[in-house]
């Protein structure tokens, strides 16, 4: 992979703005979008599989609470 000094002066030209304002990447990046969902979307077989996952998981823990 070949970087450009084009790309290395962007990232300086960027690093020197964020610095210069103290503030952090993440931060500037939430202002100016918002808060943002991740939508998933997983397969039949998957959903079967969490389900079955999340059942057995809440079992033991009924068996160890009561046992």
């Amino acid at each position: 992979m070949t970087i450009l000094p084009l790309q290395i002066n962007g990232i300086l030209k960027q690093y020197s703005k964020l610095a210069s304002t103290n503030q952090s990447p993440l931060e500037e990046s939430l202002s100016e979008v918002g808060e943002v969902e991740d939508i998933v979307n997983i397969s039949t077989e998957a959903k079967r599989r969490q389900v079955h996952e999340q059942t057995k998981i809440e079992v033991m823990r009924k068996v160890k609470e009561s046992g």
